[in-house]
């Protein structure tokens, strides 16, 4: 059987050159992050199963309006269907944490498109 880190599922964040819709959930335990630093789970990371490590998403919850900036420092999520996982403290900023799996918009910080995040 495979283990969950070796099943990759198609990345709708992968080449993201616009505000898209995306499906997130958040993550609070761990100590090392795939990309060899600590976990911090207070903090404004998240894991994506492709992005490079160190990209900068603006992430955008509709349902309250907030917006945070998180960076890729992980890898996952593992679950079918679900595009992004937060570190916790990203997601109790954007007010998700009783919902646990939400849709979210996000854009690459570094691009034009997250000027444009509160137009859409």
């Amino acid at each position: 059987m495979m283990s969950p880190a070796s099943i990759v599922y198609a990345d709708s964040l992968a080449g993201i050159t616009d505000v898209i819709a995306i499906k997130a959930s958040y993550y609070s335990s761990g100590k090392i992050t795939a990309s060899g630093e600590a976990f911090d789970p207070d903090g404004f990371t998240a894991a994506s199963r492709t992005m490079p490590f160190g990209t900068r998403l603006e992430v955008r919850n509709p349902a309250t309006g907030r917006v945070v900036v998180v960076r890729i420092n992980d890898r996952g999520p593992f679950v079918k269907g679900r595009d992004l996982d937060l570190a916790r403290g990203a997601a109790l900023a954007l007010g998700m944490i009783e919902a646990g799996v939400v849709s979210l918009k996000v854009a690459r910080a570094d691009a034009p498109a997250a000027t444009k995040m509160a137009e859409k």
